[in-house]
């Protein structure tokens, strides 16, 4: 790195150490915050989970009852407070805090989001969004002609556009999941008899987001490694929902989100690659921190707001002093209780064992199509993605329920999820919205 005055950095910055030196170094001590964090009184060891935790968030419950906590999550207020103190903080000085005081701060979120999951600093860096930290790794694998990117037909759709985008013309393969599904061994036998011998790449999801299964991911990293594949996992939905424990899982590049069941601020994700391949990654975005190393290449990609990475600090407070095993819990327990509810009411069934569920669950409608006057077409044709954005436009507009309707197979499910402030009177709600929609009585 250029040294400039006694202090080394890149562009303009004058820091004392670089980046990778800073975070790499254990000894280090980031210098406190410029801020003073307000830590919400509720965020407690001994708060009651549940109604009381809508005091932790800025969602509107009054007017919404919001079971859909998947689909963009939901900012927690101390997060969303430290984040805006941060960019006013910024905006009073701004070459005071790009320039001298941004770097030390995002090594000390670094450090801190990385003892959250069990890694390394120095193997993570922030990126706005899920999405870019996956075309990343798409792209460093650098796949050729008759190499093959394998996915399953369940995995996310964005990302099945990346892989077409990316693969030239290598082949995607794709491993086709039908339901009913017994087991995560049921998806572990698949990928063994549909995952082909020139695969360079295989893309699994942590959580599925359109079917919401806990896929087996340790089983189907061991599988991969075990034939000399990369392994890239998609857990945009897993930070949050689940125990993340990177030190133990050897995947090759792991992406998650922070705005989603973490409740960071939105435009905060985090991407892992293991030091075996790091060498082979680079940013979308070329700019001064290029070169210089695996943090510098993207924690400097131009200017851009970093209040959100640095509010994941609140987050992570709220979580550690709720007790993070304690929340996934009453999430887990919430939605399999809400699950078996509206099964129970609807005479239906469940997509999936909950056992392969965390904090989102598909629950089978009590019929096909959206039965609503012109809607509703021939009781025995198969429904299709039309009915079930019809089925979830009426539960917004008629009953200011916020849930995803999703078409499995020819069947209309909600996917409901279960988040700290969600009480079964919330799924009570829906099951009495549906049978309104449906034209029958509870």
């Amino acid at each position: 790195m250029a040294s400039t005055q006694g202090y080394v950095g890149f562009g303009s910055f004058f820091v004392e150490r670089s980046v990778e030196d800073m975070v790499s170094d254990d000894t280090y001590e980031p210098p406190p915050p410029q801020i003073q964090p307000e830590d919400d009184p509720l965020a407690a060891a001994d708060t009651e989970l549940g109604v009381v935790c809508r005091q932790l968030f800025l969602i509107d419950f009054e007017n919404w009852t919001f079971i859909n906590h998947g689909a963009f999550g939901g900012v927690c207020r101390p997060a969303y407070a430290e984040a805006a103190a941060w960019r006013e903080h910024c905006e009073r000085q701004p070459l005071l805090f790009l320039d001298r005081q941004l770097f030390p701060q995002m090594v000390r979120v670094m450090r801190e989001i990385a003892s959250f999951m069990h890694a390394r600093p120095q193997d993570l860096v922030f990126l706005p969004n899920a999405t870019t930290g996956l075309n990343v790794a798409i792209q460093s694998a650098q796949l050729q002609p008759g190499d093959a990117l394998y996915m399953l037909n369940i995995g996310y759709g964005s990302v099945k556009k990346m892989a077409a985008a990316a693969s030239s013309q290598a082949e995607v393969v794709y491993g086709d999941v039908s339901f009913p599904i017994s087991g995560p061994d049921e998806i572990v036998r698949l990928v063994e008899r549909t995952m082909p011998s020139n695969t360079k790449m295989a893309v699994f999801d942590a959580v599925t987001s359109n079917t919401a299964l806990v896929l087996p991911i340790q089983q189907l990293v061991q599988l991969c490694k075990s034939r000399g594949i990369l392994v890239l996992v998609d857990a945009a939905h897993a930070l949050g929902q689940l125990e993340v424990n990177l030190g133990s899982l050897d995947a090759d590049f792991y992406v998650t989100n922070c705005h989603k069941w973490l409740a960071g601020p939105r435009g905060s994700a985090v991407f892992w690659a293991h030091p075996r391949v790091q060498h082979t990654v680079r940013p979308l975005v070329v700019s001064h921190g290029s070169g210089h190393g695996f943090t510098s290449d993207f924690i400097w990609d131009g200017c851009r707001d970093y209040a959100p990475y640095l509010g994941v600090s609140a987050a992570l407070r709220m979580w550690q002093q709720l007790g993070p095993e304690r929340c996934r819990t009453y999430m887990h327990n919430l939605v399999c209780q809400a699950a078996n509810l509206l099964a129970s009411a609807w005479r239906t069934t469940t997509l999936a064992p909950l056992h392969m569920c965390a904090s989102m669950a598909l629950v089978e409608l009590p019929f096909k199509q959206a039965a609503a006057g012109a809607e509703l077409q021939d009781p025995g044709e198969p429904a299709n993605s039309t009915n079930a954005k019809h089925v979830q436009e009426v539960l917004h507009q008629n009953f200011r329920i916020e849930c995803p309707v999703k078409c499995i197979q020819g069947c209309l499910y909600v996917r409901i999820s279960a988040c700290i402030y969600n009480t079964l009177h919330d799924y009570e709600k829906l099951m009495e919205a549906i049978f309104k929609i449906g034209g029958r009585a509870s």
